[in-house]
């Protein structure tokens, strides 16, 4: 008999990734010994009481190969029956490296790498998308700047140049992180043109990779999540971004569940022709008008896990089930009052943003969220992980000029 299969582990990356501390405290619970990997000696996954072991491994944006290599070694051990990754970079390496790292017998909690990029890949997603029966903005995506001169007059505007992919290699093999900021928006084709330009200008990965041009869809985020097999989701939950950070756009810092079908149809089409096999988020606005629109898919676990998980749907233990090849349990339903606030960092720095702008009275609601909401990790039987967070919640208000905050609050 192996040591996997006398003591079940599971190998959960990103260790300091919300997310991922929602993975392994879901695993823990049921009995599974669990390791986390991480790029730094300390993490909040590493601090929990549900880890036992932690190992460092390379960044895997940074160092890509020697982080698949240092992860297939890993995994040689033996001791590992899955190993599941929850951030972008980190997927995309695994998805990349599956079948070399399914070769050490162990399960990789990610979709194979052709499928993956349907997903990863905006330009791909939306050719997807406009065969079936759900809403999606105007896009295109052009591969030269002539391109996009020849299109521009026939755009709506304002509109939005942003990357193919969250992140994108550039001519070293480096993963390069590419979110969308206020810089690239355009309202007018003349802008268009030159926003086009000065991101690939600035950005060695765009001009490998063009980015793509998209209508600007106003209104409030909202996404579908769960867990599929084979285009099927087995289970879902519908959640909405009351603030992000930044404030036009972002990830979510205070967020709750709801419900509405006509998201959840639009969502199922998107993963039946997927054939999505895992953890997938289906992102949609919906707009002033009532209206949804298809923004982006991510095939992998998304920082909101944990609310998802603390609603009813535990995402991660119906992960693991479709792993091991086994018959999930899946919840009939799941509650839509719980309210979380990702303090540290997300709301932190939403409050930071609002009070640079000026905007003091952002003091008042950002307070009533931390009266009333639940806190995304706070645990009182998992302390760990929340000390931890305050520590490094206090670097990083020192690295970013965190004096400032309370400068613009006592005005000192």
């Amino acid at each position: 008999m192996s040591v996997r299969d006398r003591n079940p582990r599971v190998l959960v990356l990103d260790g300091d990734s919300q997310a991922s501390l929602g993975v392994a405290r879901s695993l823990g619970d049921r009995g599974i010994d669990i390791s986390t990997g991480t790029s730094t000696p300390r993490s909040l996954c590493g601090s929990s009481r549900h880890v036992d072991h932690s190992i460092v491994f390379p960044d895997a944006a940074a160092h890509p190969a020697d982080f698949a290599d240092a992860l297939h070694d890993e995994l040689e051990s033996g001791r590992y029956q899955a190993v599941i990754p929850t951030r972008d970079d980190t997927t995309t390496v695994v998805s990349r490296n599956k079948q070399r790292l399914s070769d050490t017998g162990t399960r990789v909690g990610v979709e194979d790498w052709d499928r993956f990029q349907l997903a990863a890949d905006k330009e791909r997603t939306f050719d997807l998308a406009a065969t079936l029966d759900v809403p999606i903005p105007d896009t295109i995506a052009p591969r030269t700047l002539a391109e996009v001169e020849a299109n521009a007059p026939d755009l709506p505007y304002p509109v939005v140049v942003k990357s193919r992919s969250k992140h994108v290699e550039d001519p070293s093999g480096t993963l390069v992180t590419q979110e969308v900021d206020d810089t690239q928006y355009a309202h007018t084709p003349e802008q268009l043109v030159e926003t086009f330009r000065r991101l690939q200008a600035d950005h060695d990965s765009l001009r490998e990779n063009p980015p793509i041009v998209q209508e600007y869809v106003p209104g409030q985020t909202t996404t579908t999540v769960g867990v599929a097999r084979n285009g099927t989701l087995l289970a879902q939950f519908q959640e909405r971004r009351l603030r992000t950070t930044p404030a036009s756009g972002g990830n979510s810092t205070l967020i709750r569940g709801f419900r509405d079908d006509r998201l959840a149809a639009y969502a199922t089409e998107v993963v039946a022709a997927l054939e999505w096999t895992g953890p997938i988020q289906v992102e949609f606005m919906r707009t002033p008008a009532d209206e949804y629109r298809l923004i982006e898919v991510n095939g992998r676990y998304w920082g909101s896990t944990p609310l998802a998980i603390a609603s009813g749907v535990d995402i991660p233990a119906i992960h693991y089930a479709v792993l091991l090849g086994q018959e999930p349990r899946t919840p009939e339903t799941y509650r839509d009052d719980v309210v979380q606030q990702r303090l540290l960092y997300g709301d932190l720095k939403w409050l930071h943003e609002q009070l640079e702008a000026g905007n003091r009275w952002a003091v008042v609601p950002f307070v009533e969220a931390l009266v009333t909401a639940d806190q995304v990790f706070v645990s009182v039987d998992d302390p760990g992980p929340t000390l931890q967070a305050v520590l490094q919640a206090g670097e990083l208000a020192v690295s970013r000029g965190g004096r400032s905050i309370r400068r613009a609050i006592l005005g000192d």
